[in-house]
Formats: structure tokens, C-alpha cells, sequence
């Protein structure tokens, strides 16, 4: 198979080595196109190089799309613009919601949910936490199809353990919570994962929770929010050196995706007629901070 990972983030790049190690051909598209024709990723002390490839595309290719949230929708249209060949897949993964998502979705697009962690140091990519994944078909309408054989082998022995889920939503709806009650709170405390344990956010973290179990379920989507603020804090404790990603947008003066998170589900819930004050106040200070 021929695969084109899209994005150079952490979780892109570790897709892509791990393709490369499993025999895969692989090339990468970054997301602002240039004049370089080779993108070179360290990994576990190996330094290896990728070629680069745009739109449109000739031959049947799987695309690994691990972009930010506020680039899927220019990513689709630009993939309107250059079908792909018969044969081909695309695969989306991306932290938050948008609110269009069911106009934009290719007919046949998969979303792909991690727990992996990963982070970027300049040209390397650490595999900082291992997990899991789920991958499941985007459009509700195909939700009880079959998977993919071929292409779900692949992604799972690039990066095990993957599992087919044919209620993805749910999966996507429980990371956004997850991202929801931690990431916010690295940044306005400005500190790692494990440190928002000794700031008193439990309560914050609850009222997050319960907001998004109300929107969830206003959308079909059945979610406990205590059982989220104990994922969330098992999630901490795990990654309890790790800094989150929005932070680190933050820190390097990059848009963070605060919209597609807290600030998704402020929307969504206001369109609905009920008020998310708190998902409400964190996008707002979010915002705030990383202007």
C-alpha cells in the first residue's frame, strides 16, 4: 500500500516511521507546501527521510491525516478539488469537534481516536506514552459496515493495539472531554500534566463535565461526567510529566484549538438553549492567554 501521512505534528510523524517499519511506502504532505522535496524525522536514535508529495495524487494512496482541528476543513476542500484515485482511503485525526462536520465529511472517511502520546523536539518524534486506538467509520450512515481488512492490519501493526469501532462518535466524544478538563487548565496554570494535581480544579473539572454530558446527550452521545473527571484524573496522573499540547501552542505563539473544544461545546450548547458557563470561561480565558 502507498501512504501519504498529512501533517508533521507528533502524532503524524510517529504514524509515519511506524508505516516505514512495518514495510510500508510512505510519504508525507506537509500543511504549508515548499520548495523541499525530503522531510527528515529522528525516531528512537534513526534518522529517516520522507518524501514529500501534494495534491492531486495518481495512484490509489491511503492519506493519515493527523492535522489540527482548524485546518480540517481546508484539508477537505482541497481534497474536493483532487479526488482521489479508486482504491484509495483517507483516515482523519483531530483533537475537538467542529460544527459542520456532517456538510464537510467525505462519503467514505474514517476517524481514527488515540491515547498514544507523542511529542515533537524539533526534527525528532517521542513515542512519550504508549495506548491505544480506535478507528471507525465518520458518517453515521456507514457505522455498520465493515471495516477495511487491509488497511486496519496495517494501522494496527504500525501502532498497536488498534480496535474497530463501529459508535466512533463516542470514542471522539469522550476524548474531547478528556481534552476538555486538562488541557485548559495546563495553560492557565502554565505547568505539566501531573502539577494540576496540586491545584484544586475538581470541582471546575466536574461542572466541565457535566456541561459536555448534557450537550452530548442533547447529540444521542450517553456520557457519565463522573466517569470522566476519573479518566481525566487517571489521564494526569499517567502523563504527569508530560505538557500538554495546547500549552505548548501557547508557548510557542501558535493557534491553539481551544475552539473546537471548550469553545465547541459553549457553542453547541448555547445553539441548543442551555448556557456551558464554565466550558464557556475557560475558552475565553484560553483565548485570552495565547493572544
Amino acid at each position: 500500500m502507498h501512504w501519504l501521512v498529512a501533517g508533521t505534528g507528533a502524532v503524524g510523524s510517529l504514524m509515519a516511521v511506524n508505516l516505514r517499519r512495518v514495510g510500508e511506502h510512505v510519504s508525507i504532505k506537509p500543511r504549508v507546501p515548499g520548495k523541499a522535496r525530503a522531510i527528515e524525522i529522528i525516531h528512537a536514535a534513526h534518522s529517516l527521510e520522507f518524501g514529500v508529495q501534494q495534491f492531486p495524487i495518481e495512484q490509489p494512496t491511503q492519506i493519515f491525516a493527523a492535522i489540527k482541528a482548524y485546518d480540517v476543513a481546508n484539508f477537505l476542500e482541497e481534497l474536493k478539488q483532487a479526488p482521489l484515485p479508486a482504491g484509495s482511503s483517507i483516515v482523519l485525526s483531530y483533537n475537538g469537534m467542529l460544527e459542520n462536520e456532517i456538510n464537510i465529511m467525505p462519503e467514505r472517511a474514517l476517524h481514527w481516536v488515540t491515547t498514544h502520546g507523542a511529542y515533537k523536539n524539533g526534527n525528532e518524534v517521542v513515542h512519550a506514552g504508549l495506548g491505544e486506538s480506535w478507528l471507525g467509520w465518520a458518517r453515521v450512515e456507514h457505522a455498520s459496515s465493515s471495516r477495511p481488512a487491509e488497511l486496519f492490519s496495517v494501522l494496527n501493526n504500525a501502532l498497536p493495539l488498534l480496535n474497530w469501532s463501529p459508535a466512533i462518535n463516542q470514542r471522539r466524544w469522550q476524548k474531547l472531554a478528556i481534552n476538555c478538563l486538562i488541557n485548559p487548565f495546563t495553560v492557565i496554570h502554565d505547568c505539566r500534566n501531573g502539577e494540576l494535581l496540586q491545584h484544586n480544579i475538581t470541582e471546575l473539572q466536574h461542572q466541565v463535565a457535566e456541561e459536555i454530558c448534557w450537550l452530548a446527550e442533547h447529540q444521542g452521545i450517553q456520557l457519565n461526567s463522573e466517569s470522566l473527571v476519573e479518566s481525566a484524573r487517571s489521564v494526569i496522573k499517567n502523563t504527569a510529566n508530560n505538557y500538554s499540547s495546547m500549552l505548548m501552542d501557547v508557548r510557542q505563539q501558535r493557534r491553539t484549538e481551544i475552539d473546537y473544544l471548550n469553545g465547541f461545546v459553549a457553542r453547541q450548547s448555547a445553539a441548543a438553549g442551555t448556557a456551558a458557563p464554565t466550558n464557556e470561561t475557560l475558552w475565553r480565558r484560553v483565548l485570552e492567554l495565547s493572544a
